[in-house]
């Protein structure tokens, strides 16, 4: 039996039903007692053969290790996540992997803690003779994203507000200017209600921007499929004489809800700028390093050298600036990166660069 602490019940011992059969089980355990999160072993059964100290302070059992019926793994692992982590267990037993698994687990004074069990199976001479890990407490993290959730909940509504109430001043001042034009016979007085006009249409647009720009982040990235995200964008632009030709061979990419737009604002970037575009094609190659390289071109006039890297700038270009700098903040949240290596005459060509652990195959697209 394990020593006991000065600052623990006697009643309150480690479990632990096999004596140690040499110094390596013996440091083990040494080390397992310094380490604030729970380090258990259990047996082929999921039944606990030792757990430290922290277990004891968090989960707050007492066990007698001559006990016939010991508490398993299940014993303190929340009801509604017991099937989840029974599956866990299972698949690195008969796996033989190591991995983790996000469950709750129950507190000796009723509580819930958010926690990650990370294990690996115990190899025996001829089979799988148990299961041994650590039990980390995710309480704090778990608190500080759902604080953070509230606080972006929060800035999000008030930029909505604000944002609404600011366009309709703007449409009042529209107004305003279409008046004045309207009322004045003086050709100067007419151009300066233009030209107002048009600022304040700007500003309006820049303001619209805005709201897409907020929800840049704000939800969890999700896979996407690279054909129909596509797909969708060219239909939302519209201009069906544009040809849109899409990989035979489809991907799913994880990345920011927002994947699609990336795309739909390369579109409407092809067609406001490229002069006249016919053939627009979304195409595919995966990279000796794991990564997939995602090309969009189209059949246009194409980007002028001095101009590659300033496209990308916040505030660049002739309408708002706003759609090429957008598509690199989307991207950039799972680590996609985006530049244009097309040539002048031979239209525009943009490589999205897709990191390994951030794309998968798909289905036929």
């Amino acid at each position: 039996m394990k020593r006991m602490r000065n600052n623990h019940n006697t009643s309150r011992l480690p479990v632990h039903t096999r004596k140690p059969d040499s110094n390596r089980d013996t440091r083990f355990e040494d080390l397992a007692e310094l380490l604030p999160q729970i380090v258990f072993e259990l047996d082929e059964n999921l039944k606990f053969t030792f757990f430290n100290w922290s277990a004891i302070d968090i989960i707050g059992h007492a066990y007698d290790e001559q006990a016939e019926d010991r508490t398993g793994i299940f014993d303190i692992v929340c009801e509604p996540d017991r099937e989840k982590v029974r599956q866990f267990f299972t698949r690195i037993q008969n796996e033989v992997v190591s991995d983790h698994c996000e469950c709750c687990i129950i507190a000796h004074d009723g509580r819930e803690i958010p926690a990650i069990i990370y294990a690996s199976p115990i190899i025996g001479e001829k089979r799988i003779s148990g299961v041994h890990g650590v039990i980390v407490d995710i309480s704090e993290q778990v608190r500080l994203e759902k604080a953070l959730a509230l606080t972006n909940q929060k800035l999000n509504m008030m930029n909505s507000v604000t944002r609404h109430d600011v366009l309709n001043s703007i449409t009042g001042v529209l107004g305003l200017c279409d008046m004045l034009a309207a009322t004045t016979t003086d050709s100067d007085a007419k151009e300066l209600a233009s030209g107002i006009r048009g600022q304040v249409v700007r500003i309006k647009e820049q303001i619209l921007f805005t709201k897409d720009y907020q929800s840049v982040g704000v939800k969890a990235p999700q896979w996407q499929g690279l054909c129909q995200s596509a797909r969708d964008a060219a239909s939302a632009v519209g201009h069906e004489a544009i040809r849109v030709n899409l990989p035979e061979t489809d991907y799913e990419i994880y990345a920011d809800p927002l994947f699609g737009r990336a795309f739909y604002n390369l579109i409407d970037n092809s067609i406001r700028h490229g002069g006249s575009i016919r053939d627009i094609a979304v195409e595919t190659e995966t990279i000796p390093d794991g990564s997939l390289m995602i090309r969009y071109r189209d059949d246009g006039c194409g980007i002028p050298p001095h101009e590659k890297q300033k496209i990308f700038e916040q505030g660049y270009g002739k309408n708002t600036g706003f759609g090429l700098f957008f598509i690199r903040e989307v991207l950039a949240i799972t680590g996609l990166t985006i530049r244009e290596k097309g040539d002048v005459g031979q239209g525009a060509l943009f490589e999205i660069m897709v990191p390994a652990e951030a794309w998968r195959k798909g289905t036929p697209g």
